[in-house]
């Protein structure tokens, strides 16, 4: 059983949320720390922790207004279109990060921060990307209705390929 809590200006859960997600995705450094709370003052923002029963941070999510001028609606809006960007972008929650501990997955953690992240959202999409190559994200994303918006997607020079989803909210 988890219980669920917004991510605020709480900077402990800023920080444990940080760890957490330099574990998952197995990077370092203060620059994820620091993203983390640059995002967490943008509009629109909202974030979601999951505390386990022993009061560790489980799992995370979190994402914003996708707004023109922030760094990543730029990226995305050279990807698309004219047309796919009035029904993406032109009012979106931008899904930007879900991180669950290894020894909480598997137990419906990531379906829960998903749903309970977009509860109340008062946009019209929300949009992700993930890597193109990620079949267990994809697959959960898809189970929830997300769709596929753009594939392949180039977000920096590395040349990893990723893929924008897509889901309409209420």
């Amino acid at each position: 059983m988890f219980d669920f809590r917004e991510i605020d200006e709480n900077k402990e859960f800023l920080n444990q949320v940080a760890d957490l997600y330099q574990q998952v995705w197995n990077q370092e450094g203060d620059s994820i720390r620091e993203r983390i709370v640059r995002h967490s003052g943008y509009e629109g923002y909202r974030g979601i922790v999951a505390i386990s029963d022993q009061g560790e941070v489980a799992g995370y999510s979190y994402g914003y207004s996708s707004q023109p001028g922030q760094y990543y609606h730029g990226l995305l809006s050279q990807a698309l279109n004219q047309e796919e960007y009035q029904i993406w972008l032109a009012d979106c929650f931008e899904f930007v990060e879900l991180g669950v501990h290894p020894a909480f997955r598997n137990q419906g953690l990531a379906k829960q921060l998903v749903y309970r992240l977009l509860e109340g959202a008062v946009h019209k999409t929300a949009v992700l990307t993930t890597q193109l190559d990620n079949d267990s994200a994809r697959g959960l994303y898809e189970t929830l209705g997300w769709n596929v918006v753009k594939k392949p997607f180039y977000p920096n020079e590395a040349g990893e390929a990723y893929i924008i989803m897509g889901k309409q909210l209420s």
